[in-house]
């Protein structure tokens, strides 16, 4: 029975992997309040203060996902040693996630989106980021950490929000050239077009637009998804790809066989933020674990379901993903 199957992994083997997720950290703020009137000077709605929330995004929220749901995370990326970056290291340091791998880089700012809300509306975004390129001392840095510590790892995640960790596709080469030479499965979340750069990656996961976007096809039907799938397949040599739909569920594409579609789960919907997140963070603990590709997308179908149930960037864990599964 595939259920119990999957609740094996789950139950048993996501708890002894050892992942490591590099990308894009960011920390996701939110200044929440009251409206009450609109202001006198300009015709803008005046937030009664109430308090702050902060909660770790972008790659961050990849790794918190896999340690929810039972994994061993170490986490590496670019943050500053400004008030961000230090509340995030505090952060992920007190969710007993690693947090060796992060570099400073000298006057980079940590990107920090400030979200001024109410409880049921959000007024406005304010983002402090600085998108250009790491340096090559900062990925020097990130290498050889890699290399200090590749033999630990049963997989590693990079996770690209097209921040400026990833943007020299040579870094990204480098990593999953050594992945490769040390057996340990690498698996991509990426926003960028440079796809060429994944060749032998275990799989990419793109979303429906970022697909389009990186092979310039409009998808509006299963033949363009098809067409589309298969260009990025052969254009980055990934072994395989999978694409989030949506409502529409997940494709698999994959070398040497045909288009593998897996419906998603009939859910309330809150919020849809973080759900790709989630995605591959339980398809890679999946596969580190054992499972088949298709199992294990089958289970990310079902984790994606939770995580969509619940207002804002929101984790799966192992328990939720338990009873979840045995659900008819």
């Amino acid at each position: 029975m595939v259920e119990d199957r999957l609740a094996g992994a789950v139950r048993t083997e996501f708890e002894k992997k050892r992942i490591l997720v590099l990308g894009d950290l960011m920390v996701d703020e939110y200044i929440l309040g009251k409206v009450g009137r609109i202001s006198p000077e300009a015709p803008v709605p005046v937030l009664n203060y109430r308090g702050t929330e902060r909660s770790a995004g972008g790659a961050s929220n990849v790794a918190l996902n896999m340690h929810a749901m039972g994994g061993k995370l170490s986490m590496a990326g670019v943050a500053g040693l400004d008030d961000g970056g230090i509340w995030l290291r505090e952060f992920l340091r007190a969710a007993s996630i690693d947090t060796e791998g992060i570099v400073a880089e000298e006057n980079r700012m940590t990107t920090v989106k400030t979200r001024f809300a109410t409880k049921v509306q959000q007024l406005l975004r304010v983002d402090r980021e600085d998108s250009s390129p790491i340096q090559e001392i900062t990925q020097t840095r990130m290498l050889d950490y890699m290399m200090r510590h590749i033999s630990e790892w049963d997989a590693v995640v990079l996770s690209d929000y097209c921040k400026g960790v990833f943007e020299n596709p040579d870094f990204v080469r480098k990593i999953i050239r050594m992945c490769n030479e040390n057996h340990v499965i690498v698996t991509i979340d990426s926003k960028s077009r440079h796809i060429e750069a994944f060749e032998n990656a275990d799989f990419v996961k793109p979303n429906n637009l970022e697909l389009e976007n990186a092979v310039n096809i409009e998808i509006n039907d299963t033949e363009s998804l098809d067409r589309a799938g298969k260009a990025y397949l052969e254009r980055s040599k990934a072994k395989s790809i999978i694409v989030t739909r949506g409502a529409d569920g997940i494709s698999i594409f994959e070398r040497g066989s045909g288009r593998r579609d897996y419906a998603s789960k009939a859910v309330q919907v809150f919020d849809v933020t973080g759900a790709g997140d989630t995605v591959i963070s339980t398809i890679t603990l999946g596969l580190a674990s054992g499972l088949a590709l298709d199992d294990a997308v089958v289970l990310a179908n079902i984790a994606a379901g939770v995580v969509i149930g619940k207002r804002g960037t929101a984790v799966v864990t192992k328990e939720e993903l338990l009873e979840r599964l045995y659900e008819k």
